[in-house]
């Protein structure tokens, strides 16, 4: 089975259209948050989304989007968008565990705590091992990495619309059930 993530998305309704184009065939789709931006909805988006039965969480920006923090914005968006487009990611959980035929999977926004940016090569990867999972994917810092924990293999796919350095183009990652190995894809590389 093969399992495509992507994270970070912030409204790119056509970055995000370019990777379900790319994307090898996938069995099950993850979104590991900020699927919009906190002051930027996108209904295609979310329609994409939707349409491609993409398992979502809430990512910083949607607990931004929905919370108490930005009323305005959210009021303007409850006029604007359909109730159905808005609760798909307003309903959203902030974590999600999954079987994938005996394949455990944790999809976490910042990784294992609130708001924690964990980048490759950080000392933060060694906790992974400890947990219950074969793997873990995060979103938050926009850099891609796969990263072997012990047996848990820990993916940040990276963001498909606004790369960080030294990440020039948008990315997504994959990931074998059977093999259990990740993999990132560089969009316009196929």
């Amino acid at each position: 089975m093969r399992i495509a993530i992507v994270s970070d998305i912030h409204a790119d309704a056509e970055a995000l259209a370019q990777v379900f184009e790319e994307m090898p065939d996938a069995d099950e789709i993850l979104c590991a948050g900020d699927a919009v931006s906190e002051y930027e909805f996108c209904a295609d988006t979310v329609a994409l989304l939707a349409g491609r039965g993409v398992h979502c969480i809430q990512g910083n920006h949607e607990a931004v989007l929905f919370g108490d923090r930005n009323p305005r914005y959210l009021e303007k968006c409850r006029q604007t968008y359909p109730a159905e487009s808005l609760s798909f990611l307003a309903n959203a959980p902030t974590t999600r565990e999954f079987d994938f035929a005996g394949v455990k999977v944790l999809m976490t926004h910042t990784g294992l705590g609130e708001d924690e940016y964990i980048r490759p090569g950080s000392p933060r990867l060694r906790a992974f091992a400890a947990l219950p999972y074969d793997m873990v994917c995060f979103g938050h810092t926009h850099v891609p990495f796969v990263h072997q924990a012990g047996n848990v293999t820990v993916i940040n796919p990276g963001s498909c619309s606004q790369p960080r350095p030294p990440e020039r183009t948008g990315t997504y990652a994959t990931f074998d059930t059977e093999t259990k190995q990740g993999m990132i894809h560089r969009l316009g590389e196929r």
